[in-house]
């Protein structure tokens, strides 16, 4: 792909450092220059690995003043894209920092066909950006855009092949069957990859019901319930296989630059990071997260599965089949190296390897899982316990034997954007009681000063300092009633009531420190510390005010340590962990509904 560099300035970038145990080998090579990820461009056939098509990625050399105005390419297979994040920056085959783009912002949109458009640079009719800050502009650049008008003024500019592999499902295996195989009249359609045979008849009318094949993961529903229920979402995917189609029956045209549409139509929700351009425009670099359409409820099975109870499911896989075809391994290599020059072997175990975390913005999709009976544990498949997985590993279809290449099992796990622990608590209370309310009567939040109010929005009550003179509180102890000791800002604590069929419960949740931690891509993020609820009722709900007086003062003492002190308190008391579940239509739900069954309230 020849292209002639324009000249500009070329920016400085601030980066963040970063540490992942995948290796890729066949994109960088003995390469020494440390690289970052500038776009991805085109994508065309693999003839090595002919189930993973290849995606041609631009890099520029960071150097001491930036990055500078070379650019470089690599060939990766389109399974490899959720580690070559555009501003990740690479050498000797490991991602070792990432660019930073700044805080995630989010933009309301129009996923109908009247709220978006294509658009390249070479495309001289739409309006010139200023692209000083991110210049992409080359002669005969095709690279495609998808382009939304924003409501205050100003677009929204995504590249397109970001679009589809954020957007596109949570699996590396979707965006592979869908660039590889056509979606009919084949030996191996799309249909016959993705969707496994229903247990029994659908009629699709009072939900829609989904069996996925194995290799996807659960979150990999949502679109594929809409391909197989919603037209326009059907042709939306059939077209991805049909550009490559046509375009490589071209004889000059080996490169296909894919046109990404928006898979839903409809108002959405884009969560992402990226760079301010001219007029109010901005160009999302990294999509971090998006909206849930709305729709009729997903029924969801996958094929071959030995447990599915809808509990502790978190969208990022499974577990074992009992078909012996494919089995998870129990141990993986400290670095496993991601190949797309070779196929995996048949008959060896998958290796998970995941992806940036994909942010459900607002409230989620209601999906309801198939339960089915646990397996007992002698019953599990021979060979997975103790085996450590190759340490090549592979995306495609398996193909031959004897390579030593395993099956890798790529994806991004489902998120639902978080509050903060007390704050998603409180939203979900609300949102339980509007879903209920022929159940739960009322929800109030409790201070001295107000006493119960119906308010929507909380008030907690903060935590005061012990005397200066009483010896019995160590320091760490003093501490930790703040939430920042510098500050002393105090940690506060919410009392919630919720009047259920009749009955008042009580939920105690704490404020909690944020922390710094790794995620999966190595960046350090923010997280919160953990700490268990308290639910109970009261023998005496008069005397209220002066008990929690002193089951304040005790949380004090034990450092929010509740399951310390559930005991002392004058009617039924349990502790309750924070475990969120797939079927959480927003965040805390299930915590929620667990808190309500250990007084014996169960809510469907």
């Amino acid at each position: 792909m020849a292209f002639l560099i324009l000249e500009f300035e070329m920016p400085y970038f601030k980066f963040a450092s970063t540490s992942k145990q995948v290796s890729l080998k066949d994109v960088f090579g003995n390469d020494p220059d440390t690289l970052m990820v500038w776009l991805h461009t085109h994508i065309t056939r693999n003839s090595r690995a002919q189930s993973q098509p290849i995606v041609r990625v631009a890099f520029r050399k960071v150097i001491a003043s930036g990055v500078s105005e070379q650019i470089v390419y690599r060939d990766a297979p389109i399974t490899a894209l959720g580690q070559l994040r555009i501003g990740s920056v690479w050498k000797d085959g490991f991602c070792r920092s990432q660019a930073a783009f700044g805080d995630a912002t989010e933009f309301e949109v129009n996923f109908s066909e009247s709220g978006w458009r294509h658009t390249s640079f070479q495309q001289t009719r739409d309006q010139p950006y200023d692209w000083a800050c991110y210049p992409l502009h080359y002669q005969r650049d095709k690279n495609q855009f998808l382009v939304f008008d924003l409501k205050g003024g100003g677009r929204l500019v995504v590249p397109c092949l970001e679009f589809f592999y954020r957007c596109y499902g949570r699996s590396a295996e979707i965006k592979r069957v869908l660039t590889t195989y056509p979606w009919h009249g084949a030996k191996e359609p799309h249909l016959s990859k993705l969707y496994a045979e229903l247990d029994d008849l659908d009629d699709g009318d009072q939900k829609w019901r989904v069996k996925l094949k194995m290799r996807l993961v659960l979150d990999d529903v949502l679109l594929l319930a809409h391909a197989k229920y919603e037209d326009y979402t059907e042709r939306v995917l059939r077209g991805i296989y049909s550009q490559i189609e046509a375009d490589h029956d071209t004889r000059y045209s080996p490169e296909v630059f894919l046109k990404i549409r928006p898979w839903h139509q409809g108002k959405a929700t884009l969560k992402v990071r990226g760079i301010q351009l001219n007029n109010g425009s901005f160009l999302a670099l990294q999509i971090i997260g998006c909206s849930d359409p709305e729709g009729k409820a997903i029924e969801r099975d996958r094929e071959e599965l030995q447990k599915f109870d809808g509990i502790d499911i978190d969208g990022r896989g499974g577990d074992d089949p009992p078909s012996g075809q494919v089995r998870r391994f129990r141990k993986t290599p400290l670095i496993v190296d991601l190949t797309g020059s070779e196929e995996p072997d048949h008959g060896v175990g998958s290796t998970e390897i995941l992806d940036t975390e994909f942010v459900v913005v607002g409230k989620r999709r209601v999906v309801i899982d198939v339960r089915r009976n646990r397996v007992k544990s002698g019953a599990r498949q021979r060979g997975g316990r103790g085996v450590t997985s190759p340490a090549v590993v592979s995306g495609g279809d398996p193909y031959g034997s004897g390579k030593g290449v395993g099956q890798a099992s790529i994806n991004a796990k489902q998120v639902m954007e978080s509050n903060g622990m007390l704050r998603d608590m409180w939203n979900a209370m609300l949102y339980l009681q509007r879903q209920n309310p022929t159940r739960i009567q009322s929800v109030a939040w409790f201070t001295f000063e107000s006493e119960f109010c119906t308010d929507s929005e909380p008030e907690v009550i903060g935590l005061t300092p012990f005397k200066d003179d009483d010896e019995s509180v160590n320091t760490e102890t003093r501490n930790w009633l703040y939430l920042d000791v510098d500050s002393k800002v105090f940690r506060g604590v919410l009392i919630a009531r919720l009047r259920v069929d009749m009955r008042n419960v009580f939920i105690v949740e704490i404020e909690r420190r944020t922390r710094q931690m790794k995620d999966v891509d190595g960046a350090t993020k923010e997280s919160e510390e953990k700490l268990k609820g308290l639910v109970f009722t009261l023998d005496d709900e008069q005397a209220i005010g002066k008990w929690l007086t002193e089951l304040l003062c005790d949380i004090q003492k034990v450092r929010g340590i509740v399951q310390k002190i559930s005991g002392k308190i004058p009617g039924n008391a349990l502790t309750f962990s924070h475990k969120s579940s797939g079927n959480d239509e927003i965040v805390c739900q299930a915590m929620v509904v667990n808190a309500l069954g250990k007084m014996g309230i169960s809510l469907d």
